[in-house]
């Protein structure tokens, strides 16, 4: 096989390709860094744990969102949460003074929570995102990213093995019929994509450095997608995260 030492042997054709046209990687060795906070990359289908990054020009309430895709099968539908959408109010706030189905134990343990809206599905009922890892009542949706498990969890907090502030409890979903998210992507109203960890975990106690935008996911998700989202982001970035009243 080729390396970055090969050469072509003197009087050699390439029915393929001329010496000159012969990628770079023959005469020039190249250093590529990953980063394994922030990446992100577009794939060409829907599949559970991967977001929606809203087209530019969605508007009303999932303008500029990112759903992460709970579940997807195009015989039974598709459910997500909005993940970008803190609420300005904690959990005890918000579950206070919003109709809310939630336990008031789990209130309690975690009322210093982040809550973001979800979707405007079932409104009154909470799930949480973390990264804690599986426990019982959870699934895990990606690589390090858990949907569920509060009871569970909020053992743990009791035991001091597990902070509120690493959970985001997550306010309604949304949700489609069958075949219909399949459609709204094929007409590009989503843009589908797989990222790390620490973007899904952005409001739930996720690492953050110096390069990421805090308080605009979509733009850190829509730059690191690279090429026309790169070019995209910069043309209607500005409005942000915070955009929810408790």
């Amino acid at each position: 096989g080729a390396t970055s030492s090969s050469v072509l042997p003197q009087g050699c054709s390439d029915p393929f390709a001329s010496p000159a046209e012969i990628p770079a990687l023959l005469s020039a060795k190249e250093c590529v860094k990953l980063d394994k906070h922030r990446w992100a990359h577009p794939i060409p289908h829907v599949e559970p744990g991967c977001v929606l990054v809203a087209n530019e020009r969605l508007g009303g309430v999932f303008h500029q969102t990112v759903v992460l895709v709970i579940d997807h099968h195009e015989g039974t539908g598709s459910t997500g949460i909005v993940i970008n959408r803190p609420m300005s109010g904690n959990l005890f706030k918000v579950s206070t003074e919003n109709p809310s189905n939630i336990d008031l134990s789990i209130k309690v343990a975690f009322s210093t929570a982040t809550v973001s809206y979800g979707g405007p599905i079932q409104k009154e009922e909470y799930s949480v995102l973390h990264g804690y890892g599986e426990v019982e009542g959870s699934k895990k949706v990606a690589p390090g990213v858990f949907v569920g498990g509060s009871e569970e969890l909020s053992n743990e907090v009791h035991r001091e093995n597990f902070s509120p502030d690493q959970a985001l409890f997550v306010k309604g979903h949304t949700s489609w019929v069958p075949g219909q998210l399949s459609r709204e992507v094929a007409k590009g109203v989503w843009y589908t994509a797989s990222v790390s960890a620490d973007f899904i975990l952005r409001y739930a106690g996720a690492q953050v450095t110096e390069d990421d935008n805090l308080n605009d996911l979509w733009s850190d998700i829509m730059s690191c997608m690279g090429g026309k989202y790169r070019e995209i982001m910069r043309k209607h970035a500005g409005k942000g995260d915070m955009r929810m009243k408790s």
